[in-house]
């Protein structure tokens, strides 16, 4: 009786273990498809070595940001917006004639060498030395507006979620979050 009990929790552990990799790698996914588009994406308009490190940052507008070398062996990042395709239904009625809309905003690649900013070095020991952590949970580049910025994610002293928001060029305050 012992050992069919041990065979039923062994076959119940394996199949949970093999439905929690199969959840796994099918949210994982869309972010490679992601970051493998906007790698292509970005080959189309400017030459880079291999990629040191890839992060995406979702704010108003989702980039990838690509950690890269340029031609001449500089440090660069690239900030590459993404774009979904969202499928809208197309909504006809006699009281509106069909108006063609195609004042879209190209797609946005932004280019800055890593000497035109801080490093998040830099902003670490910033926001060490001016903020209340209790716990670092990451610092990463992203955008706001047409301004490469850096995210800094943490735990407050009084256990509160936090987002504190600085320039990529010169560390300079743009806002702040607490929940």
């Amino acid at each position: 009786m012992r050992g069919w009990i041990t065979a039923v929790l062994v076959i119940v552990f394996m199949a949970g273990m093999t439905t929690f990799y199969l959840l796994f790698t099918s949210a994982q996914s869309p972010l490679e498809e992601r970051e493998i588009e906007a790698i292509e994406f970005a080959r189309q308009h400017t030459t880079f070595q291999e990629i040191e490190q890839m992060e995406h940052f979702h704010g108003t507008r989702s980039y990838q940001v690509i950690d890269t070398q340029n031609e001449q062996g500089e440090d660069i990042f690239i900030w590459v917006e993404e774009r979904f395709e969202v499928d809208e239904p197309v909504i006809n009625d006699d009281f509106e004639p069909d108006i063609e809309q195609d004042d879209e905003e190209p797609r946005r690649l932004i280019i800055r060498r890593h000497s035109e900013g801080i490093s998040k070095e830099d902003v670490n020991a910033h926001i060490r030395d001016h903020l209340e952590i209790d716990r670092l949970n990451h610092v990463k580049l992203g955008m706001i507006g047409r301004t490469p910025i850096y995210e800094v994610n943490y735990i407050s002293t009084e256990g509160r979620q936090s987002y504190y928001y600085v320039t990529f060029e010169d560390g300079r305050y743009i806002r702040h979050y607490q929940f």
